[in-house]
């Protein structure tokens, strides 16, 4: 029941976008700012991603600046202020979500809800987990995982510290060099990405002209699927949208980009909820998008909600 309530909740408060809807160490790879993409952003190529102990492959994220937010996207949230950010280190950023395997191996148990002994085990009893991302994880835990990993003997070794991204290097990461809605493009279907198929979203062009989701209407999987499923984006990252919601460091607040730093941005100093991003797979495609956040208590647990790491190499990085 509890689980009901909280996904009613979140219909509710997305129901007007979705309305609207349908209405180490390898050499960065450089960003130049005189190559152009289609939809006006810059263009990136993905580098070399490195393998830790664990397997987890990390790729390189070159530093730069972006637009981070939206202004006109229908389905948009208020607190979703446009504002420019530069981000002054290169880091790398999980290729994938964290998944069940991996987060075994550094915790030695694994909440998912969708695995062999889950909540959900009926749902995927003929289907193998283990590199589903993992679930039903705390912020608190997931940097808990962020805290072990760094203490591996071979990680410490290599100088990798790892954390959660802040919201703004989950965003500048997402959109790799892109300013449309999606990393993809105006509009999104689950052939795309894992989320509720019965709800897509469509270029803004198509809503005004009135015309219907139908031909974007697809799959809805009503659960996690294997991480790298779908086409990865620029910078060589999967599920970027869908999938689980991602957690990231940053304390949510409605106002704090109205007046935030434009250098690298940590989020407000305190507060009582955490943000997530990214979207998941029970929720609409309106909240997958580039600029779609979300909060949650850091002891919430849900079956839609996992993270993936990211660490900074401060010998190689490329500062401006």
């Amino acid at each position: 029941m509890r689980r009901l309530k909280d996904e009613l909740n979140v219909c509710g408060r997305i129901v007007l976008a979705a309305v609207f809807a349908a209405v180490l160490v390898i050499p960065f790879v450089l960003v130049s700012a005189e190559e152009k993409k289609a939809d006006g952003g810059k263009k990136v190529v993905a580098g070399k991603p490195i393998a830790n102990s664990i397997g987890m492959k990390l790729a390189p994220i070159t530093s730069g600046e972006f637009l981070m937010g939206s202004t006109t996207e229908f389905g948009r949230w208020a607190h979703e202020h446009q504002h420019k950010v530069l981000l002054t280190s290169d880091f790398y950023m999980g290729v994938y979500e964290v998944t069940q395997e991996q987060y075994e191996k550094v915790m030695g148990k694994n909440p998912s809800q969708f695995s062999k002994t889950g909540k959900w085990k009926d749902a995927v009893k003929e289907i193998g987990t283990t590199n589903f991302p993992v679930e039903n994880v705390s912020w608190k835990s997931a940097v808990e995982f962020c805290r072990k990993l760094s203490e591996l003997p071979e990680e410490k070794k290599a100088g990798r510290v790892y954390r959660l991204p802040t919201e703004a290097e989950w965003e500048y990461a997402c959109r790799a060099g892109s300013t449309s809605v999606f990393h993809f493009g105006e509009s999104l279907s689950s052939s795309q990405a894992n989320f509720d198929g019965n709800h897509p979203y469509l270029k803004r062009e198509d809503v005004i002209k009135g015309e219907s989701d139908e031909k974007l209407k697809g799959p809805y999987l009503k659960r996690p699927t294997t991480v790298g499923s779908y086409e990865p984006n620029a910078f060589g990252l999967f599920d970027m949208h869908g999938n689980v919601w991602e957690w990231v460091s940053d304390w949510y607040s409605p106002v704090y980009f109205k007046g935030s730093p434009e250098k690298n941005p940590q989020g407000p100093e305190k507060g009582e909820k955490k943000v997530s991003r990214g979207g998941g797979w029970y929720y609409f495609a309106a909240g997958c998008r580039s600029a779609s956040r979300y909060e949650r208590g850091p002891d919430e647990k849900r079956d839609t909600d996992g993270f993936r790491v990211v660490f900074v190499d401060a010998k190689k990085a490329r500062r401006f």
